[in-house]
């Protein structure tokens, strides 16, 4: 496919402004009081009634428009009991859908300033919050609601005053609508159709944000702006730079409400060293690109990285900033020439075998309600920059300099583009932009593809289907030439690059989606030519920090040989350094330093299906690697389960020997025995714990690594609700409490100082944690120091959200989540099948509700080796089990000879999913 762009040369044509007004009244009430509700009841109670009267006024429609557009005119006057009636206001602005960067959500602002009767001077501030209610439609009571708070002074830096709750009266209605008129007064005929394009441009903001429920679609865009090229400093010297900055809209890149907007500086201060500044957020305020006018203009913070090279959005909102940032201030003013070229459409086109489904009987009754599945896709309007006027100051720290452009050295491009796409699959895209100011061509590459190829939510299924119509991959190259035109080609060969590097990487990890890195990169043509420019790239696996200052390491190694694997990530996490520095810290001798290792193999069933336990083998190879250092008083240690309810043999030092633990160098502890009485956090309350557990100096996590019917997954955190002590965990923590906040109470009150996972065999699978079908051979051990991170990087292995378990998000909240470095295998275990949202409905909202129903339910269908002898269960549940038992053979098939046959199995475990 050949197209041909069309180059637009010359300056850019100058538009007449035409502009729009209207007025608006809000009433109220507030009081001396920081709360709005409270405010405006004690305002009624007390009659400090307080209103506005305004005309907004929309200088320019168009700009207005635009992503860093948005505000208008405030003018008019204010009444109040407490300082006058009509009182002029000065310095208004009005704000429409603008994105507030602490919440993300959309808000309508109102400020200004008004003097008192007395001459004291005053701010109002006002917001009204556009976010849809989950439980009613509130769209009304949005628009009419305006959070007010006056400060004293002349800007919300002064002391708060008072604050309530002013409303838009449903009686101003026909006087608002009447009073819309366009600045300068159009021909006839034209007054209605620039009114309709205003109401459509909000039309717009409200059906996507109160209607997304009932769309599978997202519309979005954004506006972005690279240079590259030479500064000039002060003192004459030239300095090769590159600069890039973005607005990215609400829904951007995933539909998620989720925005960013951001900004990256670096220049080349020698061969070796780049000064590095950076700054991304929801919104920049103070940020204002506007590429058709050739503008740009920012004067603010921006963070300098003094060491390394990436800046992560969770990074800026810590309670103390990283050593390795640096805040300091920047005033840019740009302006520059922007030569516009055809937009270019990139669609999504329909899979072919569908298209054809939608021309036929009922497919076109569902190509007539989703009519939009025809445009899906980027459109994208290139732009080649020539460098105008440019100014940079920089101040802050050890810097104090200041640059300019260096017109005729300087090449830039900028880009407006929408989004049009299903909010299901998820899109993954790559995207990069290179410049070289020798060099007249511009390289654009774009390729999209599917993020997640699996939806995790039955309630869901109408996206996933439709999802699946669409191809969503693209493969698309653009190569910008000055003249009168130039071509662009899915299939052209790009510059053959000899090497490249990255530069500078910024990290937007709030999504709850995935992480969008954007970054600064160098590459080398085949010429020598060096070329600078952005690249973007989506990553499922978020490492930003969320409540935590803490920075840990975690080592996922991937080798055939386990021991080796154990090996590297004992040495990447620096282990044994962690556990002497905890024995110096606990002043003990080797000897007398406690150490219990918490490992998972009280589940176990067969030993036919070493998936459901960890390793014996290696948690005596961690034993012996710990003894030879030269501790001594080191345990294994496991609590009874539910099983012990039902079959016998089921003791912890009876399993342990059975799977092969020799009590080598070590003693095994049973956690149900010895117990002392411990006050507990939350609904564990008053309970027991081990008193070898309680006493311990060193803690160890050792899980297996299984999917799970209740949490999705289980790993190191779920791995210590095994160390509960009570025997019939069903009825005391599932049925009388809650396994969740049960097990984070125990971890906070006997913390966890490793965590290992052995995932070198795995049990995937919906019923991973009972038994695995085929065993996943993930060839894969896991550590870290901290548990939530050990955690977060398994399940993200998983292919999983790992926010997806409760366990997860009461880890988080009780213990933060800490920046992560991970070392090693960060992909997604081949052929992973996880488990169902279905199944942990049906497990809490049957089986653990209906205590005597769930108990009987895992005694009929609980399968162990010979060795484990069902204990007498009365005629009844014996007649029962006897029923159950075809159901039983087909589940565990042929576990007992150690012969799997997984076809039968999978089917099997298909049909119990949809069934469930």
């Amino acid at each position: 496919m050949v197209k041909k762009l069309h180059w637009r040369p010359g300056a850019r044509e100058s538009k007449k402004k035409i502009g729009l007004q209207f007025s608006e009244k809000m009433v109220g009430y507030i009081s001396a009081t920081e709360d709005f509700v409270l405010g405006e009841k004690r305002g009624r109670a007390e009659g400090n009634y307080l209103s506005f009267e305004v005309t907004i006024s929309i200088t320019d429609i168009e700009d207005f428009s635009k992503l860093s557009g948005h505000q208008a005119i405030l003018e008019g006057f204010v009444s109040s009991k407490i300082w006058g009636e009509k009182i002029p206001i000065h310095q208004g602005k009005f704000s429409l859908f603008i994105i507030d960067k602490e919440t993300g959500q959309r808000q309508m602002t109102y400020s200004f300033c008004f003097p008192s009767e007395q001459g004291e001077n005053y701010f109002l501030y006002g917001y009204k919050v556009i976010a849809p209610d989950p439980q009613k439609i509130d769209f009304w009571d949005d628009l009419t609601t305006l959070y007010t708070r006056i400060y004293q002074g002349s800007s919300p830096a002064g002391k708060i005053i008072g604050s309530g709750i002013l409303r838009f009266q449903l009686t101003s209605l026909p006087a608002m609508l009447a009073s819309y008129k366009v600045i300068p007064p159009p021909p006839l005929g034209q007054k209605m159709k620039i009114i309709n394009k205003f109401f459509s441009f909000c039309y717009g903001e409200f059906r996507d944000t109160y209607l997304r429920k009932f769309t599978p679609f997202y519309y979005t865009g954004y506006e972005n702006l690279i240079l590259t090229g030479q500064l000039r400093s002060k003192s004459g010297a030239e300095y090769p730079f590159c600069f890039f900055s973005g607005i990215h809209d609400k829904d951007f890149p995933w539909g998620d409400e989720e925005s960013f907007w951001d900004m990256a500086l670096v220049i080349q201060k020698n061969e070796k060293e780049w000064l590095k500044l950076a700054l991304t957020d929801r919104v920049i305020e103070g940020l204002y690109l506007d590429v058709e006018k050739g503008e740009y203009q920012y004067a603010g913070p921006l963070f300098h990285i003094k060491e390394g090279q990436q800046l992560f959005r969770s990074e800026l909102q810590r309670k103390n900033l990283p050593a390795h940032l640096e805040k300091v201030k920047i005033k840019m003013a740009l302006h520059f020439a922007a030569e516009r070229y055809t937009t270019v459409n990139i669609p999504f086109r329909l899979i072919k075998k569908n298209e054809q489904i939608l021309k036929k009987g009922k497919g076109r009754n569902l190509a007539e309600w989703l009519p939009r599945l025809n445009s899906l896709g980027f459109t994208l309007t290139p732009f080649r920059i020539f460098s105008g006027q440019g100014k940079i100051e920089i101040e802050g720290g050890d810097l104090q300099e200041e640059y300019s452009l260096i017109p005729e050295k300087t090449i830039g491009e900028a880009e407006k583009a929408t989004l049009h796409n299903l909010r299901w699959p998820k899109l993954a895209y790559k995207y990069n932009c290179q410049l070289s100011p020798p060099c007249p061509d511009i390289f654009l590459n774009l390729q999209t593809d599917v993020l997640w190829k699996k939806r995790r939510d039955f309630r869901d299924k109408l996206e996933e289907t439709i999802g699946q119509m669409v191809k969503q991959f693209v493969f698309w190259r653009l190569r910008l030439q000055p003249g009168e035109g130039q071509k662009i080609s899915e299939r052209s060969t790009p510059p053959f690059w000899q090497k490249e590097k990255s530069i500078l990487e910024l990290i937007n990890d709030h999504f709850p989606t995935a992480v969008l890195k954007r970054q600064i990169s160098e590459k080398h043509d085949h010429q020598g030519h060096i070329y600078l420019g952005l690249e973007e790239e989506t990553d499922p696996l978020n490492l930003g920090s969320i409540n935590s200052e803490k920075v840990v390491k975690v080592a996922a190694i991937k080798n055939q040989n386990k021991f080796r694997a154990l090996d590297e990530v004992l040495a990447q996490t620096d282990f044994f350094d962690k556990l002497a520095q905890a024995q110096q810290s606990a002043k003990k001798s080797q000897e007398e330093f406690s150490i219990i290792i918490k490992p998972n193999f009280m589940f176990m069933y067969s030993l036919n299906d070493p998936s459901t336990y960890t390793d014996p083998e290696l948690i005596e190879y961690l034993i012996d690697r710990i003894y030879e250092r030269g501790y001594r008083h080191i345990a294994c240690a496991e609590a009874r389960s539910t099983y012990g309810t039902f079959f016998t043999n089921r003791e912890v030092k009876t399993v342990a020997h059975y799977i092969g633990l020799k009590e080598k160098n070590y003693r095994l502890i049973d956690l149900s025995e010895d117990l002392v009485e411990f006050s507990f956090s939350g609904k564990l309350g008053q309970h027991y714990v081990n008193r070898q557990w309680q006493q311990a100096d060193f803690r160890i996590s050792f899980a297996k690594n299984k999917t799970h019917s209740y949490a999705f997954y289980t790993l190191a955190i779920k791995n210590i609700y095994g160390a509960l002590p009570l025997e019939n965990k069903f009825f005391e923590y599932h049925h009388q409490r809650d396994i969740f906040e049960t097990t984070i109470a125990f971890i906070q009150a006997f913390p966890v100082h490793f965590a290992l996972i052995d995932a070198h065999l795995s049990a995937d699978g919906p019923f991973g944690i009972f038994a695995d079908k085929s065993p996943n051979l993930t060839q894969t051990i896991i550590g870290s120091e901290d548990l939530v991170a050990a955690d977060w990087i398994g399940a993200a292995k998983m292919g999983l959200d790992p926010l997806v378990s409760d366990y997860m998000k009461k880890a988080v909240e009780a213990f933060g989540k800490p920046h992560i470095q991970v070392i090693g295998d960060r992909s997604v275990y081949p052929h992973w099948v996880n488990v169902s949202d279905i199944i942990p409905l049906f497990a809490f909202n049957v089986l653990d509700r209906q205590y005597y129903f769930g108990n009987l339910f895992y005694s009929l269908f609980a399968y162990m080796d010979e060795f484990f002898q069902y204990k007498d269960p009365g005629l009844g549940r014996k007649f029962a089990r006897e029923l159950a038992q075809p159901l039983k053979t087909l589940f565990f098939q042929k576990v007992r000879k150690g012969e799997l046959n997984q076809d039968l199995n999978r089917e099997l475990f298909s049909s119990l999913t949809k069934l469930l």
